[in-house]
């Protein structure tokens, strides 16, 4: 992609109603850092744990359904943008009285798998604690090993040119409904497997997790601008690294 496209192709997908959507997450986020980064990014076991440790600190009302409500609105705030593309699909290939309808139980079904991945994200800067002292290196070393490991891996870049494939939906009745569903899941392991293993850094480093967290969601917008390439291994570890430069020379261009 030529970097007098990219900006252009940016813009082309961008859905103003999700980066809203998004922008309210970080601003919330960002608000209650202080508040919630105790159950999205303290060393803990599980989620329950993790809600019953927030509990304990800042009184009973707040439980385990908090803890798990501030993780989905961590989600919304980070992949909001990235289901513009498919979402346009979706409506694009159904009804017109059936857009909202479909749209909603894609989003549903997508957040349900990130509510399935959640516990293990958040035990997981608790087992690479663990990794790390027994290697006598720091946690976010582990961390950044494992994420970069992901990232350079075939197997990840089969899931992201995936991530650009629209499946075959029904028009009308039950089916439709079953393929709406179908494609909501589809999207949210796909972009849990991309997606969820870069996100060890943030969670192991909890003082710059919520500043790692938006860099990272930035990070991967731009890496689905890129056009799907042949999986192989790869030196382009960090997110969007081949995406990125072009973006910044259609942009400065842009401004000329």
């Amino acid at each position: 992609m030529t970097s007098r496209r990219v900006l252009p192709a940016m813009v082309r997908e961008a859905s103003p109603p999700l980066l809203l959507v998004s922008l309210c997450g970080w601003v919330l986020l960002a608000a209650g850092e202080g508040l919630w980064s105790v159950p999205l990014c303290s060393p803990s076991p599980t989620l329950v744990t993790s809600g019953a440790a927030f509990s304990t600190v800042y009184g009973v009302g707040a439980t385990a359904v908090l803890a798990a409500l501030l993780w989905l609105l961590m989600i919304v705030a980070m992949t909001a943008p990235l289901l513009a593309q498919p979402i346009a699909q979706l409506r694009l290939r159904s009804l017109a009285r059936r857009r909202n309808r479909s749209a909603a139980l894609f989003a549903v079904a997508y957040l349900l798998v990130w509510i399935a991945v959640g516990p293990i994200l958040l035990a997981a800067p608790n087992a690479i604690a663990v990794a790390a002292g027994a290697a006598g290196v720091p946690a976010w070393l582990v961390a950044v090993a494992i994420a970069a490991l992901w990232q350079a891996a075939p197997l990840r870049q089969s899931a992201l040119n995936r991530c650009h494939r629209v499946p075959n939906l029904a028009a009308f009745g039950p089916e439709a409904d079953r393929d709406c569903i179908r494609y909501g899941l589809l999207q949210g392991l796909l972009c849990a497997a991309t997606c969820a293993p870069a996100m060890l850094l943030p969670l192991a480093a909890p003082q710059l997790h919520l500043a790692l967290m938006f860099v990272l969601s930035v990070a991967l917008q731009i890496e689905r601008l890129a056009p799907p390439r042949t999986p192989r291994w790869t030196f382009r570890v960090v997110p969007g690294q081949a995406a990125a430069p072009v973006v910044f020379r259609s942009i400065r261009g842009s401004l000329r």
